[in-house]
C-alpha cells in the first residue's frame, strides 16, 4: 500500500506544516484498497473549529488542523455544505460530523491520508487491469503555495493569484521549478534552474556571466525578479542587482505574460518569483559538502524545527559557502550567504514569520563579449579560445554585498475573512571593474582580426528597495457560486545611486596571444541618484460555479520617478498612472483536462525624453492566451499547452534620418508552448518543454520594422529524465540525462547575421546509501554534469562585437546528509 506522509498546511488557516509532503501513488494505493478492507487509525483528538459552509472549505480546514491528507473527486464535493464541527474529536468522528447529510463516506488509505467518495455516484472506476482509479483527485492538507514540494511536480501556487490556488485553476501559464528538481539537475543559479522551462531563454551575456540573472520570457528581457512576491532591484548591466542562491529556496515560479494586475509595473513577458525556505514544525537538518570543475569547493547547511521544543516558535537557519574559479582564465566566483528566519505561531489562524538573509560575493567577472568573426565564424587565424580573458588580471573584480530583511503576517478572522501583510527591505551594494571587447582594430581600412580594442568600465552602485503588500481575502458563497476574493494595496520605493567610469578604446589586446598589464584608469562618465515609487490598489475575484472558474482582476497604479543627473546638475520628475487588468475563464473536466482563455495587460514607466522634449510615456502590454492544462487522474503530473498573442506599445524608436526619438515603436510576439512534468510510480521523473516564439518589430522608425527581435531564437526544446532503482542489488542508485536545443537566432536588430543553433546534453547520477544500510539513512551522493560532451557553441549575440560562448562541461558532486 502506498504511504502518504502528512504535511500541515501553511497558508489559508494553518501555518504548522511538516517537512515531508505527501507523494501521490494512487495506482498502488487504490489497487490495494480494491482487495482489502478499509483500515482505521486511532489518533488522539484534535480541537477543531470549522464553521458551517462549503464542504470543500471544511475539508481544507480539516486537513490543515489534523495534518491528514484528504483526497476526493472534485465533482463529489462540489456544491455541498457542511454543518461544521467544534471541539476535540478523533479524525473519524470529525469526518463523520463534517460529512453528515451529504451522502458521502470516507476511507482511510494510510495513517495520514483519507479518501472521500460517493457510493451512490460510483466515483471510482475500475480499469481493465483491475486497478482502481479516481476520476479526479483533489488533495487537501498537503502541499500549499508557500511551502515545500515533495518531488518535481507542484500542484499549487500563489504567484499567479496571490491566493493559495491549484495550478490547474489559474487561467495563465505558470511553471514551477521545485527545490527537489533544482537538486536533481544540479542547478547552481536561477538561470540554470529555469533552463528546462518552455518560453524561457537563457543565453548570451546572461548565460556567460555569474554576476546577474538576465532572463528572457516570451521574447522580453530583463525579466523582473521577485522574492516571496517582493520586487528585487534590477537595472540590467548597470549593477546593483541581488542574486538569490537556489539553496535558499523552496521553489522558483515563472508566471508568463503580463502580471501588472497583481504586481504593478512590469514588462509584458512575465515575472519570476522565488519562494524562500521557511521554518518547519517538524525538525529537519541537512549538511552538504561538494566539489567539482574549476576547483569548486562547496558547503551548505539547513537546520529547522521548533525552538526549545515549543511548537509555537519555529526557526530555520540556512547557509551556503562557495569558492570556485570559472572556465575563463583569471576569473573566480566566491560566495558566502546565511539566511536566518523564525516563525511565531499563535494558533492555527495567526502567524508571524521573520525572513532574512545576508550575502557576500567576491570574484573576477566572467563577462566576455567577443567578436562575431572568431566565434560564430572562423577568422583568418581560426576561432578564439573560449577561455580567453579580455580583461586585466590586476584590475578586474566584482564585489557585492546584499542584505534582505522582512516579515510575513497572516491572520484568519473567521471562515470568510483573512488578512495577509508583508514588508521587506533590500539593500545591494556592488562594484564592478572590467574591460570588454570594443571590436577589431582597423588600420588604413584593413581590419586586423587578431587585436581588439578594449573598453573599460568601473562602476559602483547602491540599490535599496522597501516594499509592502497588504490584502484582505474573503471566501464566501452566493447561492451555488463560490468566491475567493482579495482586495489589497501595495507600495514600493526604489533608490538607485550609481557612479560609472568609462574608457572607450582604452587599450588593445591580441586575442590569440594576450599580453596583459597595459591599461589606463577610466574617467567618470555618469553619476546619478534616482528614485522611483509606486502605489497600487488591486482587487480580484476567483468565481467558481459548477466546473467553471472565472477570474477577474483590476488594478490602478500611481508611479513617481525622480532622475537626478549629478554631473549635469539636472533633476527631472514625472508621474504616471495606469489601469491594468486580467480576465480569465477555465473549465475543469472530471478527467483532469482544463481548457482556458485569458486576457491581461501591463505597464512599465520609461525614463527619457522624445525628440520634442516630452517625457516618455510608460510602455504598455496586452496578451491574449488560450491553453489546455492536464492533470492526469491518479498520476503525479501536470501538462500545460498554451498559445499567446502579445504586444508591447510605446516602445522608443529612433528616426533613421533625424535620429530623434519617438514612442511609435511596437513589438509583436506570437507563440506556442508545451511543458510537462511527471513522476511515474515514484521512481521516474520526466520533464519536457518546447516552445516556438515569433518576435517581430511590428512598428519602428529606424528601418527595423518587420525584422525579428535580436537575441531570441524562435525554437527551444528540452527534455530531462531521471530513474531511481528502489530495490535489488542496485537499490538506491539513480541516473538521469537531459538535452537542451536552441535554434539559430538573429544577432542584431538589422537581421544582418545569425548565430547558429546548438544542442547540449546534461547528465546526473545519485546514490542513496540508506537503501542498502539503514545506519546510513539520510546520506546521499549527487553528481551532475552540464554540457556533458563539452560542446563549444555560441549561446547568443547582441551585435557583431558581442557574441558569447556557452558554458563548457561542468561536473559537480555533492554529498548530503539529512536527519
Amino acid at each position: 500500500m502506498g504511504q502518504f506522509t502528512a504535511a500541515r498546511r501553511h497558508g489559508q488557516g494553518n501555518f504548522r506544516y511538516r517537512w515531508r509532503l505527501a507523494r501521490l501513488s494512487a495506482l498502488i494505493a487504490l489497487a490495494a484498497l480494491a482487495t482489502n478492507p478499509s483500515p482505521t487509525f486511532a489518533q488522539e483528538g484534535v480541537t477543531y473549529s470549522i464553521p458551517a459552509g462549503s464542504l470543500e472549505r471544511g475539508l481544507t480546514r480539516f486537513g490543515a488542523a489534523s495534518g491528514i491528507q484528504v483526497l476526493y473527486n472534485s465533482a463529489v464535493a462540489n456544491g455541498l455544505s457542511t454543518a461544521g464541527i467544534k471541539g476535540q474529536l478523533s479524525p473519524e468522528a470529525a469526518l463523520s460530523a463534517l460529512l453528515a447529510n451529504t451522502g458521502l463516506t470516507y476511507r482511510f488509505t494510510g495513517p495520514k491520508s483519507v479518501t472521500i467518495t460517493n457510493p451512490a455516484q460510483g466515483s471510482e472506476a475500475v480499469s481493465v487491469d483491475g486497478a482502481t482509479r479516481l476520476q479526479t483527485i483533489t488533495v487537501e492538507g498537503g502541499e500549499n503555495a508557500w511551502g515545500p514540494v515533495d518531488g518535481i511536480v507542484a500542484s499549487r501556487s500563489a504567484t499567479g493569484t496571490k491566493t493559495d490556488t491549484p495550478l490547474i485553476e489559474v487561467p495563465q501559464s505558470i511553471s514551477v521549478i521545485t527545490a527537489d528538481e533544482i537538486k536533481k539537475r544540479g542547478a547552481e543559479s536561477i538561470k540554470e534552474a529555469v533552463n528546462y522551462t518552455a518560453g524561457v531563454h537563457v543565453g548570451g551575456s546572461s548565460a556567460s556571466t555569474r554576476a546577474f540573472d538576465n532572463i528572457e520570457i516570451r521574447g522580453f528581457s530583463p525579466t523582473p525578479l521577485y522574492l516571496d512576491g517582493t520586487y528585487l532591484p534590477y537595472i540590467g548591466d548597470l549593477g546593483g542587482s541581488p542574486q538569490i542562491d537556489p539553496y535558499l529556496l523552496e521553489r522558483v515560479e515563472v508566471l508568463k505574460g503580463p502580471s501588472s494586475v497583481l504586481y504593478g509595473q512590469n514588462y509584458p513577458g512575465g515575472i519570476i518569483n522565488m519562494v524562500s525556505k521557511r521554518p518547519t514544525a517538524e525538525p529537519f537538518h541537512e549538511v552538504v559538502a561538494g566539489t567539482g570543475t574549476d576547483g569548486r569547493a562547496y558547503g551548505a547547511f539547513d537546520f529547522s524545527g521548533p525552538m526549545a521544543g515549543d511548537d509555537g516558535m519555529l526557526y530555520r537557519l540556512t547557509g551556503v559557502a562557495t569558492r570556485t574559479d570559472t572556465n575563463i582564465d583569471y576569473t573566480k566566483d566566491d560566495r558566502f550567504t546565511v539566511a536566518p528566519s523564525f516563525a511565531l505561531v499563535a494558533d492555527e489562524d495567526t502567524s508571524f514569520t521573520f525572513l532574512s538573509h545576508y550575502q557576500k560575493d567576491n570574484g573576477v567577472p566572467d563577462y566576455q563579449p567577443l567578436p562575431y568573426i572568431g566565434t560564430v565564424e572562423a577568422g583568418p587565424f581560426g576561432k578564439i579560445d573560449r577561455d580567453l580573458f579580455t580583461g586585466e588580471p590586476a584590475y578586474n573584480g566584482y564585489d557585492r554585498e546584499q542584505a534582505v530583511v522582512g516579515y510575513d503576517f497572516r491572520h484568519r478572522f473567521n471562515d470568510v475573512w483573512s488578512l495577509r501583510h508583508n514588508a521587506r527591505y533590500i539593500s545591494v551594494d556592488d562594484s564592478y571593474r572590467t574591460f570588454f571587447n570594443g571590436g577589431y582594430v582597423a588600420t588604413g581600412g584593413v581590419t586586423d582580426y587578431t587585436t581588439i580594442r578594449r573598453n573599460a568600465i568601473n562602476y559602483s552602485s547602491d540599490n535599496q528597495v522597501f516594499a509592502t503588500d497588504t490584502n484582505l481575502q474573503a471566501e464566501f458563497s452566493t447561492g451555488e457560486i463560490e468566491h475567493t476574493a482579495i482586495i489589497g494595496t501595495d507600495y514600493k520605493w526604489f533608490r538607485n545611486d550609481y557612479t560609472g567610469r568609462y574608457g572607450f578604446g582604452n587599450t588593445t589586446l591580441n586575442v590569440f596571444n594576450p599580453d596583459y598589464g597595459s591599461y589606463r584608469e577610466p574617467t567618470v562618465g555618469a553619476r546619478w541618484d534616482n528614485r522611483l515609487s509606486q502605489l497600487g490598489l488591486y482587487a480580484q475575484d476567483q468565481i467558481k460555479w459548477d466546473n467553471w472558474i472565472l477570474t477577474l482582476g483590476g488594478r490602478y497604479d500611481w508611479a513617481w520617478q525622480t532622475d537626478n543627473d549629478m554631473l549635469a546638475s539636472s533633476v527631472s520628475r514625472k508621474k504616471d498612472t495606469a489601469f491594468t487588468g486580467r480576465a480569465g475563464l477555465i473549465y475543469l473536466f472530471d478527467n483532469g483536462l482544463a481548457p482556458y482563455v485569458s486576457y491581461s495587460t501591463s505597464f512599465m514607466p520609461y525614463s527619457g525624453f522624445d525628440g520634442q522634449s516630452n517625457p516618455f510615456k510608460p510602455t504598455t502590454g496586452q496578451q491574449t492566451e488560450i491553453g489546455l492544462k492536464y492533470e492526469p487522474v491518479g498520476y503525479d503530473a501536470l501538462i500545460t499547452l498554451s498559445a499567446f498573442d502579445l504586444k508591447q506599445q510605446n516602445v522608443p524608436t529612433y528616426d533613421s534620418l533625424t535620429f530623434l526619438a519617438s514612442q511609435r515603436g511596437e513589438i509583436h510576439v506570437q507563440g506556442v508552448e508545451i511543458e510537462g512534468k511527471a513522476t511515474v510510480f515514484d521512481s521516474l521523473d520526466l520533464i519536457a518543454a518546447a516552445s516556438y516564439t515569433d518576435s517581430v518589430y511590428s512598428k519602428a522608425d529606424d528601418g527595423t520594422q518587420g525584422n525579428k527581435v535580436r537575441f531570441m531564437p524562435p525554437v527551444n526544446v528540452s527534455a530531462w529524465a531521471k530513474y531511481r532503482i528502489e530495490d535489488g542489488p542496485l537499490g538506491g542508485l539513480g541516473f538521469g540525462a537531459g538535452v537542451r536545443h536552441s535554434s539559430s537566432g538573429y544577432g542584431n536588430d538589422a537581421n544582418s547575421f545569425k548565430y547558429p543553433s546548438y544542442t547540449v546534453v546534461d547528465a546526473a547520477i545519485s546514490y542513496d546509501f540508506g537503501k542498502k544500510d539503514p545506519k546510513l539513512q539520510g546520506l546521499e551522493l549527487n553528481v551532475t554534469a552540464q554540457n556533458l560532451f563539452d560542446k563549444t557553441y555560441v549561446s547568443g549575440c547582441s551585435n557583431y562585437n558581442s557574441c558569447f560562448y556557452g558554458k563548457p562541461r561542468s561536473i559537480y558532486a555533492n554529498l548530503s546528509f539529512q536527519w
